[in-house]
């Protein structure tokens, strides 16, 4: 869509708007939920809380792509949301605002479009215990992290976080750059989910093979699946990162996973990366039968839903067909149909 668009216009026909007008343009917030492990389709946060705190930098300089000069704009602000007060403010475009009276310290920011680069990224508390903040300085580049625990069984509490949004200033880019627009933060939960399905090579046979006794669990016997631990986010504020990264700690004291037994039960489990091989085991038609996963599948990112799809073919045997990532529910019938969504 870039390519389209720079074809469709000179150089000579993109307007770059007066800087004395730029200077005018208020920071302003939008929120949606990144759903977890669902679709790109967004959802408002407003549905699950009406309060979150964000964080905001830019920085001053940057040379081939090494961004410095570091300056804080928000330090823990608080936006809060409120039914039809959207476009009541200049600082208000979607019912969301953080110039409030109860927090007389947080005044309202401009857009500078002499910045180099800007960076937002916050979290919503869902309970009682919030996550972490903590200030790093590694080798020279600066961050912040932020800690929390996942647990699935209570995975209501688990509070939200967002990706990093990152825009550079390049003036060249201001038809598309974000800089001067409302800030739409994306809220994920620190979960991913996983299932399994069957398909047939012929879906409508009569009768479908019989399965019994399904089970999808590591190779490794005595490896568990964790259901709890602590996720934590990074969120570069300089140097050449434009993206949050993540670690994960499980905490098998309490609450674990052996396998998954029910297809199409969406687990919610601990992201968790470098994973042993899987294998599933199943009866078809009375004769025991397995197929192996490779460990390259086994890489779990928060946010996403992991569908691993086994083959029954003729002969009665099972394959691994696929892994989707990030899909829409599966329609068992019509594969072709199927739409793949990442982010």
């Amino acid at each position: 869509m870039g390519l389209l668009g720079l074809m469709g216009c000179s150089s000579e026909q993109v307007v770059e708007p007066a800087i004395e007008e730029q200077k005018g343009t208020a920071i302003a917030f939008t929120a949606d939920l990144l759903e977890q492990a669902v679709t790109r389709a967004d959802s408002p946060l407003e549905d699950y809380t009406s309060s979150f705190r964000v964080w905001a930098y830019k920085n001053m300089t940057e040379t081939t792509g090494n961004y410095g000069g570091l300056q804080t704009v928000m330090n823990q602000y608080h936006v809060e949301w409120t039914a039809n007060t959207a476009a009541t403010t200049t600082t208000n475009s979607h019912d969301w605002e953080y110039i409030l009276l109860s927090h007389p310290s947080q005044t309202i920011k401009f857009w500078d479009f002499g910045a180099k680069a800007y960076r937002f990224f916050g979290s919503a508390e869902m309970s009682a215990t919030p996550g972490t903040w903590t200030h790093q300085t590694e080798e020279g580049v600066e961050s912040y992290r932020y800690s929390c625990t996942a647990d699935a069984t209570n995975a209501e509490d688990a509070p939200f976080y967002t990706h990093l949004w990152f825009s550079n200033g390049d003036a060249g880019d201001y038809p598309t750059r974000l800089f001067g627009r409302p800030v739409t933060l994306e809220f994920i939960k620190p979960f991913a989910e996983v299932r399994f399905l069957f398909s047939y090579s012929d879906p409508n046979a009569d009768p479908l093979p019989m399965l019994e006794d399904p089970d999808f669990r590591p190779i490794t016997p005595e490896t568990r699946i964790a259901a709890k631990g602590t996720v934590t986010i990074t969120f570069p504020l300089n140097g050449t990162g434009t993206q949050e990264s993540w670690t994960s700690t499980p905490d098998f004291s309490s609450k674990y996973l052996i396998s998954f037994t029910t297809p199409a039960t969406r687990y919610t489990v601990l992201p968790i990366r470098d994973q042993c091989a899987y294998i599933l085991t199943v009866t078809v038609n009375g004769a025991d039968k397995s197929c192996t996963v490779p460990a390259q599948y086994m890489n779990w990112q928060p946010g996403y839903l992991y569908t691993y799809i086994f083959k029954i073919n003729d002969e009665g045997g099972v394959e691994l067909q696929s892994v989707n990532i990030g899909v829409k529910d599966w329609v068992e019938a019509d594969p072709a149909n199927h739409n793949l969504y990442n982010w």
